[in-house]
């Protein structure tokens, strides 16, 4: 009993040793994405121009979190050590005009990064954007194949009433103001954008009721646009062009 008792303490110990510390990793992950977003933006829209000054910023921001987290997650070394190695295959992509080529590469930074947060319990509210956006970029390439990727219509279906119950979900969640740097002001257009986003899905989901392909895939291209005007709100896309003005 004494010894299990021991052991008990223990767990707690490091349960609330590690608490103490992811904490204290919120506020240089929220700044990289502050500095990633505009450069994944940039990449998604085709912007090499843009994404070659942002990603001044981005590189400096992400040295200041690859060093808090080397020191608070340090058995992260490898996972670490991977995103660097996109990062940098992104910024290869930029530099040589592939655009497309650094968005997929930036991908895989996002989701090392999303791993990385499930693997210690680190809630961030960035990820359930993140996460939304991988069934939503599911729906768009199933509505413009004809062979839906490979699925079944009801499971299409599914996917497709589950994406509707992650907006809804995220548009519930309150957001850390602070962490993200949001005044009333951005709060307001981030309701906006929100309320914009799922009417866009609404339509989209009238469209696939009525099982039509050749609607589905029209209605299909305006939820990128709708979902990046949300993301954008998170970005630091003045800093980046600051940051670039003084290199």
């Amino acid at each position: 009993m004494k010894q299990l008792a021991q052991t008990i303490i223990l767990s707690s110990f490091v349960l609330w040793a590690a608490n103490c510390q992811t904490p204290e990793i919120h506020k240089p992950m929220a700044q990289f994405d502050q500095a990633f977003l505009p450069v994944l933006i940039y990449s998604y829209e085709g912007n090499a121009h843009q994404a070659k000054r942002a990603v001044f910023y981005l590189d400096f921001q992400w040295q200041k979190l690859r060093n808090r987290c080397l020191y608070s997650l340090p058995q992260e070394e490898e996972a670490l050590r991977r995103i660097g190695d996109w990062l940098g295959d992104a910024y290869f992509a930029i530099d040589a005009n592939a655009p497309n080529l650094a968005a997929n590469q930036l991908e895989h930074v996002k989701y090392e990064f999303m791993e990385l947060r499930s693997r210690h319990g680190i809630d961030y509210y960035l990820d359930q954007l993140y996460g939304f956006h991988a069934n939503l970029s599911l729906l768009a390439e199933a509505a413009n194949d004809e062979a839906l990727c490979l699925m079944d219509w009801e499971e299409y279906e599914q996917l497709l009433y589950q994406t509707q119950g992650q907006w809804a979900q995220i548009c519930r969640q309150p957001i850390d103001a602070e962490l993200y740097g949001f005044d009333m002001d951005k709060t307001n257009r981030l309701i906006q954008r929100q309320l914009i986003m799922k009417e866009v899905l609404d339509g989209f989901a009238a469209s696939a009721a009525c099982a039509d392909r050749l609607e589905m895939a029209k209605s299909s291209n305006a939820l990128q646009p709708a979902f990046l005007d949300v993301l954008k709100l998170f970005g630091a896309f003045e800093a980046s062009q600051t940051y670039f003005a003084q290199r």
